[in-house]
């Protein structure tokens, strides 16, 4: 084979691998859902909880929470340690709870989910990929507004 073939497959061979390596290891895959039958209005006070107990993971639910009270929602911390999101919301929407609300947003810096405390199941999940230029905490949180204000979530 001469050197331009040589040459030529070579960099055939780097532009597939290229491909596959980020097609293996490209942006995590972003999504929102949300349940029709829980409209985002119904949501007048939402406890908020971080996914992590990490001072950062802290310091950004605190910042979502206050992008939410500057929207109109009645946003509240929460505090505890539970072992998993579905018993935090268990605890939080119990009846018989310390400031009752009627949704409960567990986030971390690339995943928000709000739990109807009358259904105790998700009504809204949004998933960014920050980590790889795509939609961060921000975007999220207007996303999420969006569907409490009732208008589209997509």
């Amino acid at each position: 084979m001469s050197a331009a073939r040589l040459g030529l497959l070579a960099r055939i061979v780097l532009v597939v691998a290229a491909g596959l390596a980020a097609a293996c290891f490209g942006r995590k895959k972003e999504f929102e859902d949300f349940n029709p039958a829980v409209p985002g209005t119904h949501f007048k006070s939402i406890a908020t909880v971080s996914a992590d107990n990490a001072g950062t993971a802290i310091r950004l639910m605190v910042q979502v929470r206050q992008k939410l009270k500057d929207a109109g929602v009645d946003a509240q911390p929460r505090s505890g340690r539970w072992e998993s999101a579905p018993d935090a919301v268990n605890h939080i929407c119990s009846p018989g709870a310390d400031n009752p609300v009627d949704g409960v947003l567990i986030m971390s810096y690339d995943h928000m989910t709000l739990y109807d405390c009358q259904t105790l199941k998700a009504a809204y999940d949004i998933q960014g990929s920050p980590m790889a230029g795509g939609m961060g905490l921000d975007e999220m949180t207007k996303h999420l507004i969006r569907y409490l204000q009732g208008k589209s979530a997509r």
